[in-house]
C-alpha cells in the first residue's frame, strides 16, 4: 500500500523515518480556520481530515492501494485550547503558564485511502496527558527560547528537543506527543483494514 503524509512536520517524518515505514510527504493546502464551538477532539479531527483531503485532491493515484495519512494537535489546557505560538513572547507565556501543572495533548487524524478495491475514510484521535516540572525557572525558558526550538511546535515545545527537559511525566502514547499517535492508529487499521503498521515497512535490500 502506498502512504502519503500530508504533513510539512519534520518531527512527524523522523518519527516515520526511525519506524522504518514506507512512505512520501507533501505539503497540504488547507487553511486552518478555527471552528470554536468545536471541542478540542472534533477540531484536531477536522484539520487532519482537511488537511488529508487537500494532498489526495493533488494527486492521480490510479486504482493502487493507497492510504493519506493528515495529522493535527492542540493542548488541553485549564478548559481552553492552545496550538502554536507566535512570537517568542507568546511562547514564553505559554511556557510559564504550564509550569507545574498538567495538560492534555490532543491529536487528531484521518486516514484516507483504498484498500483493496474499496475506499476508506478513518478518523479519531488520542490524547496524552504530560504533567511539567514545578522547579522550572524562568530563566530556564528565556535560554530555551533562545535556541528557537519553540517555533512551529504545538505548545512552543517538543520531546524530540530541548522541550523534554521541562516534563517530570507523561501519561499515554509517547508518540502522540510528537503528533502522531501510532498505537490508536494502529488500532485502527487492523480492526478497520486488517493491515499491520507492520506491512508498511521500507523493504529490505
Amino acid at each position: 500500500m502506498k502512504l502519503i503524509l500530508a504533513s510539512t512536520s519534520p518531527n512527524r517524518r523522523e518519527l516515520f523515518d526511525r519506524m522504518g515505514v514506507a512512505y512520501e510527504a507533501l505539503a497540504p493546502d488547507y487553511e486552518e480556520i478555527i471552528d470554536h464551538a468545536l471541542e478540542p477532539f472534533a477540531q484536531v479531527e477536522a484539520f487532519a481530515e482537511g488537511k488529508a483531503q487537500s494532498v489526495l485532491d493533488q494527486l492521480d493515484l490510479g486504482e493502487q492501494d493507497f492510504m493519506v495519512m493528515g495529522f493535527d494537535s492542540m493542548i488541553e489546557f485549564k478548559g481552553g485550547s492552545l496550538g502554536k505560538a507566535h512570537s517568542v513572547e507568546e511562547a514564553q507565556t505559554m511556557l510559564e503558564s504550564f509550569v507545574g501543572e498538567s495538560q492534555r495533548i490532543v491529536s487528531g487524524f484521518a486516514l484516507i485511502g483504498r484498500y483493496q478495491g474499496k475506499t476508506f475514510k478513518i478518523i479519531a484521535h488520542q490524547a496524552t496527558g504530560a504533567h511539567f516540572r514545578s522547579d522550572v525557572s524562568k530563566e530556564e525558558i528565556q535560554h530555551y527560547l533562545s535556541f528557537g526550538d519553540w517555533q512551529g511546535k504545538c505548545g512552543a515545545y517538543s520531546i524530540l528537543g530541548p522541550g523534554i527537559f521541562f516534563l517530570d511525566f507523561i501519561d499515554g502514547d509517547f508518540q502522540n506527543i510528537i503528533g502522531v499517535p501510532v498505537m490508536e492508529i494502529g488500532r485502527k487499521l487492523k480492526t478497520e483494514l486488517g493491515v499491520s503498521w507492520l506491512g508498511l515497512l521500507r523493504p529490505t535490500q
